[in-house]
């Protein structure tokens, strides 16, 4: 399949995906139903949680800075991993959301309660009024918890089609974690998903059904 093939399938399959998210989410019924998965999300990501907990006292211990984790401000439909991101920050991580600068994603630090501003940039959705801590903040990062519209069982995320977390996840130290949250339904069959060169593989997924890992999980 050549380059623009697979752009333009990723646009059709993104198109597909969209429509199926915003159809299971929308009215009350739809609210309810993701208020309810985000509580189920928040406790299958236990394994994570003790992971930052620990990190976090041998940093307190060894008078380093606290873990860094990225998390991002979810869209109505998406799945809701806010109450992770206040649960890691209550922790005592240092947890940073996405802002806009241009072709690369700024990370700015959120103190577990603020409220969330509307993002001047284009197509964004909200983002914290903290500290701003640059484009490279996650090449100190121990946990990220990416967005995507999809992710198949093969580790190939399909994202929102700018690229910006492909760039940015390509900063991130050999051992970060990268856990993509997406809703149930959007964890694929195998090879379901079409892949570039650039496409940054990811090893883990959480939704309100598990914490799944696609290393060593089977790609089925």
């Amino acid at each position: 399949m050549d380059e623009e093939t697979v752009r333009s399938r990723k646009q059709e399959l993104r198109r597909q995906l969209r429509s199926r998210r915003a159809a299971s989410y929308a009215g009350q019924d739809g609210a309810e139903r993701r208020a309810r998965e985000a509580q189920q999300l928040l406790a299958h990501a236990a394994p994570l949680i003790a992971e930052i907990q620990l990190a976090v006292a041998a940093a307190s211990a060894a008078g380093t800075p606290a873990p860094l984790v990225a998390a991002y401000h979810p869209t109505p439909a998406e799945a809701d991993v806010l109450p992770l991101a206040g649960r890691l920050a209550s922790a005592g991580a240092q947890v940073v959301f996405p802002a806009a600068a241009g072709r690369e994603l700024e990370w700015v630090i959120w103190d577990g309660r603020s409220p969330f501003a509307d993002s001047p940039g284009r197509g964004f959705g909200k983002e914290p009024t903290g500290e701003r801590l640059g484009t490279r903040a996650l090449a100190a990062a121990m946990l990220v918890l990416t967005p995507a519209v999809a992710v198949d069982r093969t580790g190939t995320r399909i994202g929102h089609g700018a690229g910006y977390y492909d760039r940015a996840l390509s900063t991130l130290p050999e051992d970060a974690r990268i856990v993509a949250v997406i809703n149930p339904e959007e964890l694929l069959e195998a090879e379901s998903l079409p892949q570039e060169e650039h496409d940054v593989p990811i090893p883990e997924v959480l939704t309100a059904d598990g914490l799944v890992s696609l290393v060593t999980s089977p790609r089925a």
